[in-house]
């Protein structure tokens, strides 16, 4: 089974839940914030930030002409502005933007779903970023330290060149952290007890 990253702190809590997000809907639909997305994977991929303003503001034209989507598009353009300002005073190297995970957690499971964007960092290492759309506390999510041992993985470097995080919407900054072996070692074994369990039940 596949289960979504965003989905892991419910199933975590109660792994019952995974009966009815597997008979949930994926959505998807055509929305302003997902213009705004887009308009950021533009700007990564062609380097040119004039031209993804433009794209985004041909997206968010397409919608509605009203007060509500009118102060809504206002806002993207200037959370859009925002958002390139944070990252250029990182100095990363973009790798990736709107990638898809698939991670196998053994008993036939997998953790899936978006990852909003993988860079270099300054020193040679690696720094995965999801999106925080609400400005919720993060990092004791279980997600992150398994996004953690994923990319080390895959990019064949120490845990400690991999760090993890968000693009916090709200407040329009990046947080990250890296965690420690043990706590990477802790996550591991959790989730491994949380996939025998969903495979008791019945779906």
């Amino acid at each position: 089974m596949n289960i979504k990253h965003r989905n892991l702190e419910k199933v975590r809590k109660s792994p019952q839940a995974i009966t009815q997000i597997a008979q949930g809907t994926t959505g998807g639909g055509k929305t302003m914030i997902r213009c705004w997305d887009h308009a950021v994977g533009f700007y990564h991929k062609e380097q040119d930030v004039k031209s993804a303003r433009d794209y985004l503001l041909r997206r968010l034209s397409s919608f509605n002409d009203n007060k509500k989507n009118n102060e809504w598009r206002d806002t993207l353009i200037n959370k859009f502005d925002s958002y390139l300002n944070s990252y250029s005073e990182l100095n990363f190297k973009n790798i990736k933007v709107n990638s898809r995970l698939k991670m196998d957690i053994q008993h036939n499971n997998s953790i899936t779903g978006e990852i909003f964007r993988i860079d270099q960092t300054v020193d040679n290492g690696y720094a995965v970023t999801l999106q925080n759309r609400q400005d919720d506390i993060w990092a004791h999510e279980i997600r992150f330290p398994l996004i953690q041992i994923h990319y080390s993985n895959f990019f064949r470097c120490p845990y400690d060149l991999v760090k993890v995080g968000v693009y916090n919407f709200v407040q329009e900054n990046h947080e990250y952290i890296s965690f420690e072996e043990d706590d990477l070692n802790q996550a591991w074994d959790e989730i491994l007890t949380i996939s025998r369990k969903v495979n008791k039940i019945n779906i």
